[in-house]
């Protein structure tokens, strides 16, 4: 009998997104990244030699009944669940219905956000919660006899692989996912990870507690072979690299691109980083190699605001930070790489005053999409919690209609012309 690895289903109209905000999840009703983390923890079993399969209760659009039944026809030995911080809800349903179903099985509840809902998950129905990154310890659990249920550690069973904090501290020791057992075709693109974890520690971000105060890099040439990979063997439409800072060591994201270039890659692909670690020259490297996307946490463009959220280290420094914003968001567009730009609505002691301000200055930097996120207070973010969401729904109301207007103004521009202007531009030597 195999190992079951299970992505399961939400019984609401709003699908559980485990992968979003570095893990932490979120409930979504539109976009969802496939199960990355889950097709890396079966990679890991499969070179362990271990029995393995994968059910994508999401990506197949499965009712709760229907994965029940579909567990049911497996009969698994041990089963695993992916569960996350923001979807903590769903995840507790899909438990209580899998150990209503299943009373001897034992249960795995597992991913690097839901080590914070670790008891909730337990009393749900999961035997054993494991707590960190899951992709090797998972393998490890699952090889040896179980030990008593409760929380298992990844750094416990694992040591030399994990931090205190169970995260994986060499990323570059995980293999290739195993995105053949995926019904990846159902979310339309593919995703990998150059990197792990940030080297700053920005006060409203999840991301850091998620990942790790460390930026941890796989060699560039591992980065882009595995792209390469992807694009031999499936051939997704675009490939999203998903590190926090794709760009912040800037050789290193050079290494990457000319890797790409000498490799003949076409997939579109995009990165994210924080604006100030672009440049008009890694840009134009960056589209020579395929990228056709980058996304920027502007996060205010209120100088005021951004220094009050930790964003700058002063107001001065903020005035600064976006005029070379301006001068990003112009080089990337000349290049012909769009833009998806994002700020944060519902913020600690946010005012209407600020998101106009925001809101002005959005309009002026005319990003290709532009995105007002409500601020969420995830676990051990530093800023604490954010407005009602009545009030934070109520601010939002002016950045939605600056990001109705680029959507519309993007609408409107001839693609054809778009794409001849960006060979054009490609073509001219450095």
């Amino acid at each position: 009998m195999p190992i079951l690895l299970l992505n399961p289903p939400s019984p609401t109209d709003l699908l559980p997104n485990r992968e979003g905000t570095a893990s932490f999840g979120a409930m979504s009703s539109g976009f969802l990244y496939p199960p990355h983390t889950l097709a890396v923890v079966l990679a890991v079993m499969r070179e362990a030699g271990l029995d393995g399969a994968l059910l994508d209760a999401v990506g197949e659009e499965l009712s709760l009944e229907e994965t029940v039944e579909r567990v049911r026809a497996i009969q698994p030995e041990l089963l695993g669940v992916y569960a996350s911080w923001g979807t903590l809800e769903v995840d507790k349903q899909a438990l209580q219905a899998l150990r209503a179903a299943f009373p001897d099985m034992p249960i795995v509840a597992m991913g690097t956000g839901a080590r914070y809902h670790g008891e909730a998950l337990l009393a749900a129905g999961a035997s054993h919660m494991l707590a960190g990154d899951p992709e090797l310890a998972f393998a490890a659990l699952a090889a040896g006899p179980l030990p008593e249920p409760g929380v298992v550690k990844a750094n416990v069973l694992l040591p030399e692989e994990h931090n205190f904090a169970g995260l994986i501290r060499h990323p570059q020791t995980l293999p290739r996912p195993a995105w053949d057992a995926v019904p990846w075709q159902a979310y339309g693109f593919l995703t990998l990870f150059g990197s792990r974890g940030c080297d700053d520690n920005c006060a409203y971000c999840a991301y850091v507690r998620a990942q790790g105060r460390s930026q941890r890099v796989r060699p560039p040439e591992n980065v882009a072979e595995e792209m390469a990979w992807l694009e031999r063997s499936f051939g997704p439409k675009r490939i999203m690299a998903r590190d926090l800072v794709f760009a912040a060591q800037r050789a290193w994201a050079l290494d990457v691109a000319e890797g790409l270039i000498a490799r003949g890659f076409h997939t579109p692909w995009e990165c994210e980083s924080r604006p100030e670690h672009f440049d008009p020259g890694l840009l134009k490297k960056l589209a020579r190699a395929g990228c056709t996307t980058i996304k920027i946490g502007i996060e205010s463009g209120d100088p005021e605001e951004l220094a009050r959220i930790g964003r700058v280290a002063e107001e001065r420094h903020a005035r600064t930070y976006l005029a070379y914003l301006r001068e990003v968001v112009a080089a990337a567009k000349g290049y012909g790489i769009n833009v998806r730009a994002y700020v944060m609505v519902g913020l600690p002691g946010q005012t209407m005053a600020n998101v106009q301000a925001t809101a002005a200055y959005v309009r002026e930097l005319r990003p290709t999409f532009f995105h007002p996120r409500p601020y969420v207070a995830y676990p051990r973010v530093l800023l604490g919690p954010g407005l009602s969401e009545e009030e934070t729904e109520r601010l939002r109301r002016p950045l939605l209609d600056v990001a109705r207007d680029l959507s519309t103004e993007y609408a409107r521009q001839h693609a054809p012309l778009r794409r001849a202007w960006r060979k054009l531009l490609l073509a001219i030597p450095d």
